[in-house]
């Protein structure tokens, strides 16, 4: 990229208190020198000739500094510093700073520097040059005396070294600071190691200059032999760093180079915006290859080589010459777009890139189609450095991934690894390494909280006297051994994540409620609520029975569930009941982790948070030994249910979730049959052929597989006929509109009409009220779960739910209840 010296100029901000600065260096530096020069006249004549030889040999050098490859002029080595700097330590401060001056002068010439740059420059190295005088004259005596160097001079001339390198890097330090705000340190960081070498290599070369001037002026000459090898060295350790910043493959800069300039352009981009220009922006566009894995593996990483080769010029040809392609690795490869006026102009550029890989790659007469997805970050609103643009600018390609998108900019309600969510898995694989806690200083106290027909709390007077089950709180959260108290509201539902879901207003739930009869009861995650407001339903006498808790109504001490540092991981219990019985077959097991800071997690989150990771595996083993361990406790009280419990694609592409259930099952004497697993159709399609040898092993042990959220993803009649499926779950974005739309209605009848004729059961999601109800027992639904019969509970309030639960059978289809007609 064209590098544009920016330091011609000052933002209009800073002008008033920089040139104040300049002006109080340049009136010390004549304060520091205003007497050495005026003596110098006088002392002209008799000054040497290695003295007149070092003066022309610092002004010619400096004609034409050094300045190393890939950097700008403000890291430029002057080699008058040498010179100069053996002329004060043999012929004092007077000649030193007029040698300095012509040479800054003649330099800044050549360089094109502004005048108070040139009067900036010549002023900084007089102070330097006086502070380096001011440390050798607390040596010994005078500097080589007598043609024999001390110790002491030595210590000296490293003094005055240090002392021109410090106050020379401070006035310059503080001189960009004064221009760039808060944005100085980093550049001053950064170039702090090679100034030590370049300067400091030519300030301890002096004294040897200086001892060859005492023995004859011809040797001076002789120094430009190590200046050059000096010069050649740093060179070719320059070009060995440049050749470290270039991918190997493609010759594009690497990503070493990508933050070397990310880092420039960010100063750049820092001035203009504080000139008030319009293009002060700058976007860092990450892009990731589609399909490239396919290439490698169907044709050789040869082959796939080649591609990137082909790929790299295509995306070279679409950027403008200002601008900056990097190939960070793999099929990723960045590009750096300065002077932007906005998000506008970055999208721009990235549907040019888009373009260029639009057209199919020909190698060896095959088209490869090559797309890929973009992500953009813009400085300064998404970040102001290369560490935070780099991680928004891959959210950002992720997110336009999911959403099969080509282009998207970054949002940070897109950022699903925060350091808050590193943080969520951290606490999670906590609390599964320590386990479950064992059932010692568990409340035993009796009477409090027993559950209605759909789990609401009975009222005091109405409940029975009944020993209160290990772990149980009035909020009907378990609790593990907890070591701190945390208070709730009594109105609020022990379940954070359905309180959360009810206070969000949804319609169905407000079409429900019946005002004025108190709090409704939150229930089941992710859905509507059907109203629970204390009276009987009025559909009978089979009908479930709900009650409201008492308002006012307090947690009596050691109800309230107790948390540990990072919570405890439980399992949840929601009722499947057969439509037509009413009786209850079997139930759904739902993850609930209540976190002693941020409440009950939402399920979605955890799994999404814990599938990218290890965690998984432990979060998996916990869920079936908790699950399997519970229905050997069902079994030893005489309630007979089957369990259903979810699993991820993680759990199903490695298959050794077939080998725990077969070890839980045969540890626990559990029966296969009661025990159920549910996929979702997503997991199904990301490795069908991995998915389907685990489910077959499943079906083996004798565990009956459904298939969850049926109607929402990729289901096919081929699905159906090939799985080994016992059960099909009907998503309950239809069920819960099909009373109110006839189209939701229709798709909730043809999924039934296809399981049935499969000979598979069916599973209704989300039923919350008893129209929804009849409407699914009409057209020929097995089984239903939701609010309408209860809301999940924990394992030690179902038994109490159970024994106090009426089936609800219902009567012949009434008038009123009949199914819209689709459109």
């Amino acid at each position: 990229m064209g590098a544009v010296d920016p330091r011609n100029s000052v933002p209009p901000g800073r002008v008033a208190p920089f040139f104040g600065f300049v002006a109080a260096v340049t009136a010390l530096a004549l304060g520091v020198s205003a007497g050495p020069l005026t003596a110098l006249p006088g002392r002209l004549a008799e000054l040497p000739a290695a003295f007149w030889t070092m003066a022309a040999l610092a002004v010619v050098c400096d004609a034409r500094p050094f300045v190393p490859p890939g950097r700008r002029q403000s890291s430029a080595v002057f080699p008058s510093t040498c010179f100069t700097f053996a002329i004060l330590l043999g012929w004092g401060l007077g000649p030193a700073v007029a040698v300095q001056t012509v040479a800054v002068v003649v330099s800044s010439l050549r360089t094109g520097q502004a005048g108070w740059r040139a009067g900036f420059n010549a002023a900084q190295y007089a102070c330097a040059l006086a502070a380096a005088a001011v440390v050798t004259g607390l040596g010994p005596g005078e500097i080589f005396d007598g043609g024999r160097l001390s110790w002491g001079d030595v210590l000296a001339v490293g003094g005055a070294a240090a002392a021109w390198f410090a106050v020379n890097y401070g006035l310059v330090s503080a001189a960009i600071r004064l221009r760039f705000g808060d944005r100085w340190w980093p550049g001053v960081r950064s170039g702090l190691g090679y100034e030590l070498i370049s300067t400091g290599s030519l300030l301890l070369l002096a004294p040897v200059l200086v001892a060859a001037a005492r023995a004859s002026a011809a040797l001076i000459p002789l120094v430009l032999v190590p200046l050059f090898a000096v010069y050649r060295m740093a060179r070719l350790a320059v070009e060995q760093e440049q050749l470290g910043a270039l991918d190997p493959l493609t010759g594009l800069p690497n990503r070493k180079a990508l933050l070397t300039e990310v880092a420039e352009q960010v100063h750049l981009h820092a001035e203009r915006a504080a000139r008030g220009d319009q293009d002060a922006h700058l976007a860092l566009l990450l892009i990731d290859l589609d399909r490239f894995k396919n290439v490698n593996d169907a044709l050789g990483h040869a082959v796939g080589d080649r591609l990137l080769v082909e790929v790299s010029a295509r995306l070279a040809g679409a950027v403008r010459e200002q601008d900056l392609l990097a190939r960070l690795g793999g099929d990723e490869f960045a590009i750096l777009a300065t002077g932007l006026t906005g998000v506008d102009a970055a999208r721009e550029r990235a549907e040019r890139l888009v373009g260029a890989l639009a057209e199919p790659v020909a190698l060896d007469g095959l088209p490869l189609d090559v797309g890929g997805s973009i992500g953009i970050a813009i400085y300064p609103e998404h970040g102001e450095d290369f560490a935070t643009l780099m991680r928004h600018a891959d959210v950002a390609m992720y997110d336009a991934k999911h959403r099969n998108d080509t282009v998207a900019v970054y949002a940070a309600e897109s950022d699903h690894n925060s350091a808050e969510r590193l943080g969520l898995l951290a606490d999670l694989r906590r609390v599964l390494e320590a386990g479950p806690v064992g059932a010692a200083g568990r409340d035993d106290r009796g009477v409090a909280g027993v559950r209605g027909g759909d789990g609401a709390a009975l009222p005091a007077a109405l409940a029975p006297t009944v020993a209160d089950r290990p772990g149980r709180s009035t909020g009907g959260a378990a609790r593990w051994g907890a070591r701190r108290r945390r208070e709730r509201p009594a109105s609020a539902h022990p379940d954070e994540l359905i309180d959360r879901i009810v206070t969000a207003a949804d319609p169905l739930r407000r079409r429900a409620a019946v005002a004025g009869d108190g709090p409704q009861q939150p229930g089941e995650p992710g859905g509507t609520v059907a109203a629970e407001e204390g009276v009987d339903r009025g559909a009978g006498p089979g009908t479930p029975v709900a009650y409201a808790e008492p308002a006012g109504r307090h947690p009596a001490p050691g109800e309230v569930g107790e948390v540990g540092e990072v919570g405890e991981i439980t399992m949840y219990y929601q009722p499947q009941v057969a439509i037509a019985t009413g009786e209850v077959v079997g139930v759904e097991a739902l993850l609930r982790w209540r976190h002693p800071r941020r409440g009950m997690v939402d399920p979605e989150e955890l799994i999404r948070v814990a599938e990218q990771s290890a965690v998984m595996r432990l979060l998996t083993r916990r869920v079936v030994d908790d699950v399997v361990g519970q229905l050997a406790k069902w079994s030893a009280a005489g309630i007979t249910l089957r369990a259903a419990l979810n699993v991820s694609v993680r759990d199903l592409h490695t298959g050794e979730i077939a080998d725990q259930i077969a070890d839980r099952l045969a540890r626990y004497g559990v029966h296969p049959e009661r025990l159920q697993l549910e996929i979702t159709e997503g997991a199904l399609m990301a490795d069908p052929r991995r998915v389907l040898a685990t489910i077959s092993r499943l079906h083996t042990i004798g565990v009956a597989i459904a298939l969850d959220d049926f109607g929402t993803g990729y289901s096919s009649m081929q699905h159906l006929r090939r799985l080994p499926l016992s059960e099909v779950k009907v998503d309950r974005s239809f069920v819960l509109g099909m009373a109110d739309d006839a189209d939701d209605a229709a798709i909730v009848r043809s999924m039934i009409e296809l399981a049935g004729a499969l000979g598979l059961r069916v599973v209704a999601e989300g039923v919350e009220d008893e129209r929804t109800w009849r409407l699914l027992h009409a057209a020929g639904c097995d089984v239903a779960q939701g609010w309408f019969y209860a809301r999940p509970m924990p394992a030690e309030e179902l038994a109490t739910w159970l024994a106090r639960y009426r089936p609800l059978r219902p009567a012949a289809r009434e008038a009123g209840t009949r199914p819209p007609q689709a459109r």
